[in-house]
């Protein structure tokens, strides 16, 4: 062995000597969790007694099951609708509140004071917002003589979705539109003055100009939104838990519902890695899209 290759041996072995600490804890904290949660997915569990091996039962029984396959359905809408409520309502708002005027800053506080309530607050307070007899809604449109417009928006499957939607862009858009806001300051003004001077209006060049410098940060807040939205659970189990009639279950719901309520650990185990798959998957097949759009466009 050459002197070379002895020094070169020698600083890979210190390099690995210091990452070892990482990597340990790597493998304690993440490694070993999903190891033992795949292993859990192909057991029969209640959480107290031995584990009892089944093999491939709990994926059979998961795509058997017509509340998880639906529950895919209801969160799938639930991403569709946040898309909308909250990174479309958060980047309108950041371009409209993109300005140094008085009372602008107060404003962009104001909307995205929400972000410091927890979900579980949040879902609380605008539980006696929508409730039927005492809610705030109702209150407000029985005094402008819409009596004929109150329903129990949580406790009907036509509307109990859709409230749900409601509250998170109320919660989340003032996040997307931090973000849309910080994206806008680094556009040079120059370009809109130039703009301006051809004769574009607002309109137009917020198409022409605006959206396309935006295109890496609604990359960004769309894979938060997506990824985000499978993973949510606090705001569902808040208001509805699920119902009326599993009309919002969604696949976190419908897994805590399995394990816990069920005491199904093992099958509650074997959706979760399903949740996980197809989560990665969908990221995955969002970068590839934003990937060729971005190759496209350039």
């Amino acid at each position: 062995m050459s002197e070379v290759e002895g020094k070169r041996l020698a600083t890979g072995r210190i390099n690995l000597l210091f990452a070892l600490p990482a990597l340990t804890l790597f493998g304690l904290f993440v490694l070993l969790p999903i190891g033992s949660s795949v292993w859990f997915a192909f057991t029969k569990w209640n959480g107290f007694t031995t584990p009892e091996a089944v093999g491939f039962d709990n994926f059979r029984r998961a795509f058997r099951d017509t509340v998880h396959l639906w529950s895919y359905v209801n969160v799938t809408l639930y991403i569709l609708g946040t898309l909308v409520l909250e990174v479309m309502f958060g980047l309108v708002i950041a371009v409209l509140l993109n300005s140094d005027r008085f009372g602008f800053g107060l404003m962009r506080g104001m909307f995205f004071s929400p972000m410091i309530l927890s979900m579980t607050a949040a879902g609380v307070l605008w539980t006696f917002v929508l409730d039927y007899r005492l809610g705030l809604l109702n209150a407000v449109l029985e005094s402008v003589g819409r009596e004929e417009w109150t329903r129990p928006w949580l406790s009907e499957s036509a509307t109990a979705l859709i409230a749900i939607m409601v509250v998170s862009g109320w919660r989340f858009a003032g996040f997307y539109m931090i973000i849309f806001f910080a994206a806008l300051r680094r556009i040079p003004r120059n370009i809109y003055e130039a703009a301006t001077l051809d004769g574009a209006g607002p309109v137009r060049q917020f198409f022409t100009i605006t959206l396309p410098l935006l295109r890496a940060s609604m990359m960004t807040c769309i894979l938060l939104a997506v990824t985000g939205g499978f993973a949510g659970f606090d705001l569902f189990f808040t208001l509805t838990n699920g119902g009326p009639f599993n009309a919002t279950e969604v696949p976190a719901t419908w897994i805590i519902r399995q394990g816990f309520d069920n005491n199904q650990l093992g099958y509650a185990t074997a959706l979760t890695v399903i949740l996980a798959v197809v989560v990665l998957a969908v990221a995955l097949l969002f970068l590839r899209i934003s990937e060729r759009v971005n190759v496209v466009r350039y």
